[in-house]
C-alpha cells in the first residue's frame, strides 16, 4: 500500500539503515552518466555538464563542432562560436542559455527525455520553468464573441477551403490587434459544429508577452494530452517523441478542433501539429510563420471602412452611428480600423453618452497630436485607461503583473486590496470600458495588448514597493485559501501542513471536496505562478510553505511536472525541514511514476535532513516510504525493516496516521511471504486506525489487503466483501489508485473461483485504469491476472501472450515477483500446449527468481 512519503542515511546514524547514502550531487566522473536533478546554482549546473562531457570523452572542440552541426540540420541559424559553447561549462554565469544547454547535451546523447531533464532544471534555475508552464489550456473553445463584424472572405478560406486542404494547419497573421483570435475563435466554432468532432482544444502560447515566456510546447502538450483523456502520470512516463506521437493519434481519432493562440515562431506549433488528416488547427501569429509543411496562410490587415461603421453601429448602436455617420467614419480612421481599438473606444463611447460622437473623435485626435502617440491601438486604450476612476486604473495596472493569465474577483480583491464588494465593483467598470475581459464562472483576463500596456503602466507609475506589495497580498491569499482547500482535501493530513497566516480577503467556502478540488483544479497554474514569483522576489521561505500545503493535491492529481516546479522551489529553501520535505516529496512523485532510483535518492537525502534535524517523525514517515520503493524492486527484507522501524517512531511520537501506514505496509509485507495470519493481524489494526483518522486512501487499501488476506485463508466470500467495500469507497471519492487495486483483487479472485468472463471484465477495466494512470506494478498485476483468466477460458495462446506482455513490463520495473508469476504463467500455457521445451524454461526461470527474492 502507499505509505507516508520521505527519507535516512547510514548505519551509525540514531535510526539509521544498513547501507551507506549515496551522493546524487555528485560531479566525478562514475559508472552512470551524470544528472542535473538537484542543481541548485548555475555554477552547478555548469560543473554537472563539463561532467556529462568528460563522462562521454568528448573534447570542447568537438562538442562545439557538434553542436553546430546539430543546429545546421535543424534549420538554426544562429550557430554558436567555441567560446560561446565553452564559456556554457564553466562557472561564473548570471545567466544560461537553456536552448544551448539542451543542444549541448543532444551533442552527446540522442535520449530526448535526457535533453528535456537538463533544460527543465536548466529553465528552473533561471526562474522560467515556471513561467513557461503557466500555460492556459481548456477543454473548450473561448465564448464566441457578438461584437465580431465582417472577414466574411476570410471566413470562409478557413472553414470552407474544399479538396485536400481541409485538414492543413490555418496560420491567421497580422499586427496586434487586428483580430486574429476573434477571426479564429469564431471559424473554431463554426468547425467544432460538424459532424466527427468530438473533441475542441484551445492554447493562449503567450509568444508576446514582455514579462513572461512564451509558452512551453511540451507544457502545452502535456496539458492537452490530459484534455485528450490520459493520466498525467502516464504523460510523464513518456518520453517528448512518444507524448507527441499519443497527440497525434489522438487527433486523427478524434478529430478535433485546435486553436493555438498568440504563437512566436514555428518551433513553437510544430509540435502541437497533427501529422496525418483528421484535425483542424488554428494558429494565430504576428508573424507569417514559414516551415510549417502545408499550412495555409491567412493575412489580416486592418477592417475596411465599412466593417469598422458595423463594428460601431453593434456596439454603439446604429440609430447613434446614423446620426453623425462622418463622425464615425472619422473614429475608425483615428483608430486605426483595428477591431480592439474600436471595441475599446466603443466602451468609452458607452460610458460617456452626453458626448457627441464628434467630440469623441475630436479627443482622439487631441490625444494624438499632444502626446504624438502614432499607434493607433495605443492611443484607444490610453484614452480609455485615463477615463477610469484612480482605483479603477490601479487595478488595471495590478491585474498586469499578476503571473496568472486569469483572476477571480477574490484574487483581484487580495491584488488592490479592497474588500469583494468593491473588487466587484472595480472589475464592472473595467468590463464595461473593454479593457477586461469577462470569462466564464467569475474569471477575468486582459487581452495581450491591454496586458502589456497596463504593465508598462505600472512599472512606470507605481513604486517597486507598492508593487510587491500587492503581489505578497495575493501570495498570502492564494497560501492561506490553498491551505484551507487542502483542509478539506485531505483533512487526515493536516498536522502536516505548515501553519499560515489568514488573508484580508475571505477564502470560499469549501463545502465539501468536490468544491475544494474544483477550486485547486481552476488556480493550479495560478498556484504554481505565484510560488515561483514569490521565490524570483527573494521570498524563498514563504515560496517555499507551498510544496507541503499542495503535495497532496499534486501527488493524487498526478500533477508530477508541477510537484517538481514547487518541490524544486522548496529544496532551494534555506530551511533544512523544508528542503527535507520537499525531497520526501519528490521521492513520492518519482515512485508513483515508477522512477525507483530516483526515489530512493530523493528519499535517502530527506532521511539525511531530517535526522540532523532530530524530527523523528518525518523521518519515520519518510522511512516508511523508503520502504515502499524497496518493495517495489522486490527487496522485501530491506522493505520491512524500513516499516518496523518507522512503526516504532509513530507510535513513540503518537502519528495515528502515520502508525497506520507502517502497520499497513508490514502487512503488505507479510502477505509477500505468504505469513496470513500476522498480515490480518497487522491489517485489522491499521485499518481500525484509518476509520478513526477518516483516512479514506488508506481504508480503500487496507480493505484490499485485507480481502487478499481472507482470500489466501480460504474465505472467498468475506474477502469479495472486503474487495467491493474498497471499490465503493474509492469511485465516491474519485481514487483511481484504490479502484484499479480494487478491481484487480475482484477480478483475479473471480477468475480463480472459474468465474472468467466476469474476471475478465473486471481484470480488463483494471488494466485500462492503470495504463491511463502510470501505474505500473497495477498494470503487470492485471496483466498477469488476465493471462490467468484467459489460461482458465482454454485459450493457451491468449494467456501466453498476455504473460509475456507482463513479463516485458515487470522486466521494465525491476519487479522481480511479478516477473516470477509470468514466468509460471507462460510455462502453465506452454505445458498446456504440449510446448514442454518452453515451459521447462520458464518454469526454471520463475524458480530462479523466487529463489533469488527468497520466496522459494
Amino acid at each position: 500500500m502507499v505509505g507516508d512519503l520521505f527519507h535516512s542515511d547510514s548505519a551509525d546514524r540514531p535510526y539509521g539503515l544498513p547501507f551507506p547514502i549515496v551522493n546524487p550531487d555528485r560531479t566525478d566522473v562514475g559508472d552512470v552518466p551524470p544528472e542535473p536533478l538537484g542543481a541548485g546554482s548555475f555554477d552547478e549546473l555548469a560543473a554537472r555538464l563539463n561532467t556529462l562531457r568528460g563522462w562521454y570523452g568528448v573534447s570542447y572542440r568537438e562538442l562545439h563542432r557538434r553542436v553546430v552541426r546539430g543546429r545546421r540540420a535543424a534549420g538554426n541559424p544562429d550557430l554558436p562560436v567555441f567560446n560561446t559553447v565553452y564559456r556554457c561549462l564553466r562557472p561564473g554565469r548570471r545567466r544560461v542559455d537553456a536552448d544551448l544547454v539542451a543542444d549541448i547535451v543532444r551533442a552527446l546523447t540522442a535520449d530526448e527525455a535526457v535533453v528535456a531533464r537538463w533544460r527543465q532544471v536548466c529553465q528552473v534555475i533561471a526562474g522560467l520553468t515556471a513561467d513557461s508552464s503557466w500555460v492556459t489550456v481548456s477543454g473548450e473553445l473561448p465564448a464566441d464573441s457578438t461584437e465580431f463584424v465582417g472577414r466574411q472572405a476570410e471566413l470562409a478560406a478557413i472553414t470552407d477551403p474544399g479538396g485536400d486542404e481541409r485538414w492543413s494547419p490555418v496560420v491567421i497573421d497580422g499586427m496586434a490587434g487586428v483580430g486574429k483570435t476573434s477571426l479564429a475563435v469564431r471559424a473554431a466554432h463554426r468547425l467544432a459544429h460538424r459532424d466527427g468532432v468530438a473533441a475542441r482544444l484551445w492554447a493562449d502560447l503567450r509568444g508576446y508577452d514582455a514579462d513572461r515566456a512564451p509558452a512551453d510546447p511540451l507544457a502545452v502538450l502535456d496539458e492537452f494530452l490530459r484534455r485528450l483523456g490520459v493520466p498525467g502520470g502516464e504523460i510523464h512516463r513518456l518520453g517528448p517523441a512518444d507524448r507527441q506521437a499519443t497527440y497525434r493519434r489522438l487527433l486523427a481519432d478524434r478529430h478535433p478542433v485546435v486553436v493555438l493562440d498568440n504563437a512566436a515562431d514555428a518551433d513553437q506549433v510544430r509540435p502541437l501539429l497533427p501529422d496525418r488528416p483528421g484535425g483542424v488547427v488554428l494558429i494565430t501569429s504576428r508573424r507569417r510563420l514559414t516551415g510549417l509543411a502545408g499550412a495555409r496562410s491567412v493575412h489580416l490587415e486592418a477592417l475596411p471602412g465599412t466593417e469598422s461603421l458595423d463594428v460601431l453601429r453593434r456596439l454603439v448602436g446604429a440609430a447613434e452611428v446614423a446620426e453623425d455617420t462622418e463622425a464615425a467614419a472619422r473614429i475608425a480612421d483615428l483608430v486605426g480600423h483595428l477591431p480592439l481599438a474600436l471595441t475599446v473606444v466603443a466602451g468609452r463611447i458607452r460610458n460617456r453618452r452626453d458626448w457627441t460622437l464628434r467630440d469623441h473623435a475630436a479627443r482622439l485626435a487631441e490625444r494624438r497630436d499632444s502626446l504624438r502617440v502614432e499607434d493607433e491601438l495605443e492611443n484607444a486604450i490610453g484614452l480609455s485607461y485615463a477615463d477610469l476612476p484612480a482605483e479603477a486604473a490601479l487595478l488595471l495596472r495590478l491585474l498586469a503583473i499578476h503571473p496568472g493569465r486569469d483572476v477571480d474577483t477574490r484574487a483581484a480583491a487580495a491584488l488592490a486590496g479592497v474588500d469583494l464588494g468593491t473588487a466587484e465593483e472595480l472589475l464592472g467598470e473595467l468590463v464595461a470600458s473593454s479593457l477586461v475581459q469577462r470569462q466564464v464562472q467569475d474569471r477575468f483576463g486582459l487581452h495581450d495588448v491591454v496586458r502589456l500596456y497596463a504593465a508598462g503602466l505600472a512599472r512606470d507609475v507605481d513604486a517597486a514597493s507598492a508593487r510587491q506589495a500587492a503581489l505578497g497580498r495575493l501570495f498570502g491569499y492564494y497560501r492561506h485559501t490553498a491551505s484551507r482547500a487542502m483542509d478539506r482535501y485531505a483533512p487526515h493530513e493536516r498536522d502536516r501542513r505548515p501553519a499560515v497566516s489568514t488573508s484580508d480577503v475571505p477564502a470560499p467556502d469549501f463545502a465539501d471536496l468536490a468544491a475544494a478540488t474544483e477550486w485547486l483544479d481552476a488556480e493550479r497554474h495560478n498556484l504554481v505562478g505565484i510560488t515561483a514569483l514569490a521565490e524570483e522576489q527573494g521570498r524563498s521561505e514563504d515560496a517555499a510553505m507551498m510544496s507541503p500545503i499542495l503535495n497532496r493535491y499534486l501527488y493524487n492529481a498526478l500533477l508530477f511536472a508541477d510537484a517538481e516546479i514547487v518541490h524544486g522551489i522548496a529544496i532551494r529553501a534555506a530551511d533544512p525541514l523544508i528542503q527535507a520535505s520537499a525531497h520526501m516529496s519528490l521521492g513520492a512523485v518519482y515512485l508513483r511514476s515508477n522512477r525507483y532510483q530516483e526515489s530512493i535518492d530523493q528519499l535517502k537525502q530527506a532521511l539525511e535532513r531530517y535526522d540532523a534535524a532530530g524530527d523523528r517523525t518525518s523521518w519515520a514517515r519518510a522511512l516508511n516510504n523508503l520502504g515502499n520503493a524497496f518493495d517495489r524492486l522486490s527487496d522485501f527484507a530491506a522493505a520491512e525493516d524500513c516499516y518496523r522501524q518507522a512503526l516504532l517512531v509513530h507510535r513513540a511520537t503518537g502519528n495515528r496516521t502515520s502508525e497506520s501506514r507502517a502497520l499497513g505496509n508490514l502487512g503488505n509485507s507479510a502477505m509477500r511471504v505468504g505469513d496470513w495470519d500476522k498480515a490480518a493481524t497487522y491489517l485489522d489494526e491499521a485499518l481500525a486506525i484509518m476509520l478513526e483518522v477518516e483516512d479514506r486512501v488508506g481504508e480503500c487499501l487496507t480493505y484490499g489487503n485485507l480481502g487478499t488476506v481472507r482470500e489466501q485463508q480460504g474465505h472467498s466470500a468475506e474477502a469479495l466483501g472486503h474487495y467491493r467495500r474498497a471499490l465503493v469507497t474509492a469511485r465516491e471519492f474519485g481514487y483511481r489508485f484504490p479502484e484499479t487495486e480494487a478491481l484487480l483483487h475482484i477480478g483475479v479472485l473471480l477468475a480463480r473461483l472459474g468465474e472468467h468472463d466476469d474476471a475478465l471484465t473486471h481484470l480488463s477495466e483494471a488494466l485500462d485504469l492503470a495504463r491511463r494512470n502510470s501505474l505500473g506494478e497495477f498494470e503487470v498485476k492485471a496483466l498477469n491476472g488476465i493471462g490467468i483468466a484467459l489460461g482458465g477460458k482454454g485459450d493457451a495462446a491468449g494467456s501466453i501472450a498476455r504473460h509475456r506482455e507482463a513479463l516485458a513490463v515487470a522486466e521494465k520495473l525491476g519487479d522481480r515477483y511479478e516477473q516470477a508469476q509470468a514466468h509460471k504463467g507462460i510455462e502453465r500455457g506452454a505445458a498446456v500446449a504440449g510446448d514442454t521445451g518452453t515451459a521447462d524454461d520458464h518454469g526454471e526461470k520463475a524458480r530462479a527468481l523466487l529463489t533469488e527474492i527468497g520466496l522459494r
